[in-house]
Order: C-alpha cells, then structure tokens, then sequence
C-alpha cells in the first residue's frame, strides 16, 4: 500500500476524554492546513458499525474469542472502506480506539492469551504502519466519575471495576513498552489537547 498519509491511534479508559480529545485533535489539524479526518473503532464503515451495535448490546453475552473475532472483523472493513482509501489520498486519519484496546480488553481485561492477540492484530491490519499511538492516562475509577457512571446501555461499561483496572495496566504495560505514548490526562481538556499536539508534531 503506498501510504503518503498519517495513521494517529488515541486510546483511553472510559471516560477519559479520548473523544473529545481526537474530535479536536481534527479540528486543530486541519485549522493548520492539514486534511485530517476523524474515525472510531468498532466502527466508521456498514459492516463495522453493525458489528458495534451488536459488540455493545448488552443483552448479547459472546465469549473472549468472539469478541476479539467480531473486532477484528470490524477491524478490517473499517481499514479497507475508510483508513486505506484516507492514508493512500494523503490524509491524517486520528482513530478513537483500535488494536491497542483488543490487547487491553480481550487481552488484560479477559484473560486471552497476548502473543496470540498480537498475531491476529497483525494479520488484520496488514500493511498498515501505525505512525502515532496514543494512551490518555487516568485511572478508570476517576474516568467513570468524570462520565457520571457506567453507560447501562453499553454491555462493556457493564463490567467490574476490577475488569477495567486489568484493562488499565495493560494499557500501562504497552506504554512500558514504547507501543503507546503515555499523555496525562489528569488535567483541564485544553492542557490535554497540548500535550497531544505536543506528540503528533514529531510525526508530521
């Protein structure tokens, strides 16, 4: 794939803000003459939004592998309906989530094996070349506060505080590892967007 665009991945705990950080992270690119466009996960293309609703009902149980089979999925016509045609047109495309949540959630959060995840991620996304990832860093417990509560109508807002916290060491243990660019998020949204900015200037 020729890929003259840049590929920019935000990741966070519920209520961390990512949204809100990727919609203005968007906005700020392209008040700087950049053309950026903004996508999510699951989701951003047909198949992938159908796979959402389903992934967040929360009368639908699957088990750890369906779910990191539907993701993937997703994953894919998402990548070949919106991320590849953007990159090749020599867009900035800023994703809210992508395989870095498989590892936390399905991984971290469920016990699936993470060697094993990593490959299937792989396969997925092949040839894409992740340019900038990033991790907004607040704990789930002040993330849910900050949110006002889990969401009942989202099955995986609906797990333990437990569960979230394994999902937030792992997103800690890929920030140990270089795959993610830690970013504090403990402070006002403006003060966020900065320290974003700050990272994805090094890219562009």
């Amino acid at each position: 794939m020729n890929n003259p665009g840049k590929f920019i991945v935000m990741e966070g705990v519920e209520g961390a803000g990512k949204s809100r950080q990727c919609a203005m992270l968007v906005e700020s690119l392209n008040s700087m003459g950049y053309s950026a466009v903004l996508t999510r996960e699951p989701g951003g293309a047909p198949l992938a939004e159908q796979l959402r609703k389903l992934l967040l009902d929360p009368t639908y149980s699957p088990d750890a592998y369906a779910e990191l089979y539907m993701y993937s999925a997703a994953r894919r016509d998402h990548l070949n309906k919106i991320v590849f045609p953007a990159l090749d047109s020599g867009k900035i495309v800023v994703c809210d989530r992508f395989v870095y949540s498989t590892l936390a959630y399905q991984g971290y959060g469920r016990g699936l094996d993470i060697e094993f995840i990593r490959k299937v991620n792989a396969m997925t996304i092949e040839p894409l070349k992740v340019d900038l990832a990033m991790f907004i860093d607040i704990p789930p417990e002040i993330g849910f506060k900050r949110k006002g509560g889990a969401d009942k109508n989202d099955r995986l807002e609906r797990e333990s505080l437990d569960f979230f916290n394994r999902v937030y060491a792992g997103f800690k243990a890929m920030c140990e590892r270089g795959e993610l660019t830690a970013i504090d998020g403990s402070g006002e949204k403006e003060r966020t967007a900065n320290n974003i900015m700050q990272a994805v200037r090094k890219i562009l």
